[in-house]
């Protein structure tokens, strides 16, 4: 059995998490922001390696409610999984996979590059797919929960979860696998070692967080070591995001939106790609065979096509709920 309560607060820092990758960091690749710094992009790419980090904690957070007794458990989560993203998934990579081809610069690096992401193993092929690497990485997590929730104890997991960053590091180092999922598993794995209580916590010591978090923040900056960096800004930003939600959470309009956001975030970051192309090319009708370099006025994207992108993403997932829906039963 699952319990279906949720908590707005992760709703709202969902929709936060959303709006940066698919209305900032992947909107730059369509307007045309010739005097960006490079200190700009190096604040984004720490603030993308954070909100990814949020991203993952939150499928870990949720997926830790599902119990792990028998192999049906097993079946059935699997069969729940398949059912909530892979279709959607196939039809968003296979979709901008075949229009990027026609326009000369294929999405995949090649056919078979295409066919291991739909497996989830893209991290174990390089070069990764851009925007597709993290859903097949999260595949690759997926097939590997109903082992991380065997143990009952927190002790239990721990090893467990230690085990598998330590294994995923030895496949790294040993160059069998990608880095991503050595950085973003301990992000999954603390996610399902947090409590309700715990965040409970963390949105009872507000100033404490909005005060520390910042700060080490700010220190993390410093840290030479790439994926040591990288790991604290993933932590450091989960507190953060969770008291910025809670805040937020008091304002009625704030949680309306935000929930509609959150439901319509899978779809958004499967399909923003799409609505982006689509768009600079009716502006930019002769760029077919040069699509990198066509763009949109800034103003267009973020007051229409993020806008667009939002609400087709909403009504996507409600037409595919109800045929999941019915699948099911």
């Amino acid at each position: 059995m699952k319990n279906e309560k949720r908590d707005i607060t992760f709703d709202i820092t969902r929709s936060l998490c959303i709006l940066w990758i698919v209305g900032v960091w992947h909107l730059k690749d369509y307007v045309c922001l010739d005097d960006v710094s490079e200190t700009f992009m190096r604040a984004g790419d720490v603030i993308t390696t954070a909100v990814l980090g949020a991203f993952t904690f939150m499928s870990g957070f949720f997926l830790k409610r599902y119990k792990m007794s028998t192999m049906s458990d097993a079946l059935l989560f699997y069969r729940k999984r398949f059912l909530r993203f892979w279709m959607l998934y196939f039809a968003s990579s296979a979709s901008i996979y075949m229009a990027s081809a026609a326009g000369g610069s294929p999405w995949f690096s090649s056919p078979l590059s295409f066919v291991l992401s739909q497996l989830g193993l893209s991290v174990f092929f390089p070069p990764l797919p851009s925007t597709f690497w993290y859903i097949s990485m999260l595949m690759l997590f997926y097939l590997l929960t109903p082992l991380l929730l065997i143990p009952r104890k927190r002790t239990g997991k721990i090893i467990l979860y230690v085990t598998v960053e330590a294994v995923l590091t030895i496949l790294w180092l040993a160059g069998v696998i990608e880095d991503q999922c050595m950085l973003f598993f301990p992000m999954y794995a603390l996610g399902m070692l947090t409590s309700d209580r715990d965040v409970d916590k963390v949105k009872a010591r507000r100033c404490w967080v909005a005060v520390c978090v910042p700060v080490l923040f700010i220190l993390s900056l410093q840290v030479g070591h790439r994926h040591i960096a990288s790991f604290c800004w993933q932590i450091l930003a989960v507190p953060l995001l969770v008291i910025l939600s809670d805040f937020l959470a008091s304002n009625r309009m704030v949680c309306a939106v935000g929930l509609k956001i959150s439901y319509a975030s899978m779809n958004m970051y499967l399909f923003h790609r799409h609505i982006y192309l689509f768009s600079v090319l009716v502006l930019n009708t002769s760029s077919l065979r040069n699509i990198h370099e066509a763009v949109m006025p800034l103003w267009l994207a973020v007051l229409v096509v993020v806008p667009v992108i939002t609400v087709f993403s909403y009504f996507l997932q409600k037409a595919y709920d109800r045929i999941v829906s019915q699948t099911l039963h």
